[in-house]
């Protein structure tokens, strides 16, 4: 823990998230023109649904 402190921002709290896509919306999502926006969107989508 003390070596992964020394890289983070002092005073910034993180919070590790893992999502999984179902099988079906990996293709999609893997070939979307504007992938920063569409993930952006799925961790808005996500963070709604917790």
């Amino acid at each position: 823990m003390v070596k992964i402190g020394v890289c983070l921002f002092p005073r910034v709290i993180y919070r590790q998230v893992v999502l999984t896509l179902p099988k079906q919306c990996r293709i999609p999502f893997h070939n979307h023109s504007n992938q920063k926006r569409l993930y952006s969107w799925f961790m808005v989508l996500a963070k709604t649904l917790t």
